[in-house]
């Protein structure tokens, strides 16, 4: 293997990222001599992770051509086009990833309901109609798909951003439906509610129960943020501005969080100044 670092933004690096179709990073795309794609690993592994994998590539076991030869060997085998699915999704090739969503639904082997439901969930990103989505979900509750159909329904809505309502009742649901909800999914799901001014209640209750179960120093200021904005977007500003001095005392030279404590003060020189 030759490893190459490319900077996504310059030179030949933007020309390949639209080859590959990367849409975030870090993405690692492995290919032959010619450029064909091999595999990818899209985000952080940690180092035993990212060693197993890249055994797994360099042995060509479960990697694109391998799959490929084995569907021409057995053509309708679940197991090789749903592996098959999963590749062209990283790849974000959908057309190929539904090719072989419609040759599962065609053999009649969907014998768990799979193809049917990335199919429902296929056509939900085409039309952008976060209601078919929805609707499984309701007819659903304690299914184990609930959760990404909830998620895929809450990016449509994020993304048409014509009903933050809705967007908000659809993120509570997927929040309560998560078994053990981490404190990244917390802060997300707090900075959301910030962002749509809805729930900050349940917000804050969240984002203050992740950084109670964060160690990671650099994540807890993170957290700590969050927990400014929910408070100043409820008003509370003298107790954003605690907050925020817990993470400029952390890591003074952050601009980002200095700037946030300028923006909390002129909000209370302007309530002050309107009061009087």
């Amino acid at each position: 293997m030759v490893s190459l670092k490319i900077d996504a933004e310059k030179d030949n690096g933007v020309e390949l990222v639209k080859r590959y179709k990367v849409s975030g990073y870090p993405t690692i795309v492995f290919s032959d001599d010619k450029g064909v794609e091999i595999d990818r690993i899209i985000g952080y592994m940690p180092p035993d992770k990212f060693l197993k994998e890249l055994k797994r590539i360099h042995n060509g076991s479960n990697t694109l051509p391998a799959l490929l030869l084995e569907l021409q060997l057995n053509p309708t085998k679940f197991s090789t086009l749903f592996r098959l699915i999963k590749k062209y999704e990283n790849m974000n090739e959908k057309e190929l990833a539904k090719e072989m969503i419609d040759t599962i639904l065609s053999a009649d082997t969907d014998s768990a309901g799979t193809a049917a439901f990335l199919s429902l969930l296929y056509e939900a990103r085409e039309t952008q109609n976060p209601g078919l989505l929805i609707a499984y979900a309701n007819q659903n509750p304690a299914n184990k798909n609930t959760e990404k159909v909830l998620l895929e329904a809450m990016n449509i809505l994020r993304q048409k951003g014509d009903n933050p309502e809705l967007e908000a009742e659809l993120y509570l649901r997927y929040i309560y439906s998560v078994r053990e909800p981490t404190p990244n999914i917390l802060n997300s799901f707090a900075w959301r509610m910030s962002e749509l001014e809805l729930h900050l209640n349940i917000a804050l209750e969240k984002v203050t129960w992740g950084i109670e179960r964060t160690s990671d120093l650099n994540q807890k200021y993170m957290f700590i943020d969050t927990k400014a904005e929910v408070l100043w977007k409820m008003g509370l500003i003298s107790e954003a501005l605690m907050e925020i001095e817990i993470c400029i005392k952390g890591k003074p030279e952050d601009k980002y969080y200095r700037e946030q404590k300028e923006k909390f003060q002129r909000s209370m020189k302007k309530e002050n100044s309107t009061s009087l």
